[in-house]
């Protein structure tokens, strides 16, 4: 929507699943939530630092040309991974499943399918319509789409595109995060998972 080649956005997704690693006990010991508030905390911090990374790096790369974009998204890759090793260490970290959400389904005598992928499924879902409705259904999205397809004009008739910009990329940081967040639990929180995701 911005016009930036965000090299970054795996990480983004690392820092979700760290933040439901690191989160989950300090949300309990303060609010007494378990998972579902991790997800709660973790959304609001990802929002305030795409607002902070999209101020500081990223809207100075919307006129640049897509080379600057890859090497200052590549650099942040780079730091993101280089925080991450200070702060939390190399090792590999576990999140625990939520238990109302442990369980499993049988299908037949043999098979039986996990509670939690359905749940992962679910916030797919949900997070797709809900995108596709703000889009299509609301003025924000009408401004939005309208910004990505010319930006001088939208700006011409008195809207705020640096900030409008702003908002979207902190919603993509805080989608991205949300899906490293409720993939944690499935795959384990690991150095370089962001860059794995990034190449799919």
């Amino acid at each position: 929507i911005v016009g930036v080649i965000n090299l970054a956005h795996g990480s983004f997704y690392m820092i979700g699943a760290y933040m439901a690693y690191a989160l989950s006990p300090i949300v309990a010991a303060t609010f007494g939530g378990g998972f579902f508030a991790v997800l709660l905390v973790g959304l609001v911090l990802a929002v305030v630092l795409g607002y902070v990374l999209e101020w500081a790096f990223y809207s100075y790369l919307y006129e640049r040309e897509h080379l600057q974009q890859v090497l200052m998204t590549y650099g942040l890759i780079l730091v993101f991974e280089e925080l991450r090793s200070l702060l939390v260490g190399d090792d590999v970290y576990g999140v625990k499943v939520p238990e109302i959400l442990a369980g499993s389904l049988p299908l037949g005598e043999l098979m039986t399918y996990p509670v939690y992928r359905l749940f992962i499924s679910g916030v797919c879902i949900l997070l797709a319509l809900g995108m596709y409705f703000v889009f299509t259904r609301t003025r924000l999205g009408m401004t939005i789409r309208a910004g990505s397809t010319n930006r001088e004009m939208v700006q011409s008739l008195g809207i705020d595109i640096k900030f409008l910009y702003r908002v979207v990329f902190a919603a993509g940081v805080a989608i991205a995060a949300l899906a490293g967040m409720v993939a944690a639990p499935m795959s384990s929180v690991y150095p370089g998972m962001g860059n794995q995701v990034l190449i799919i």
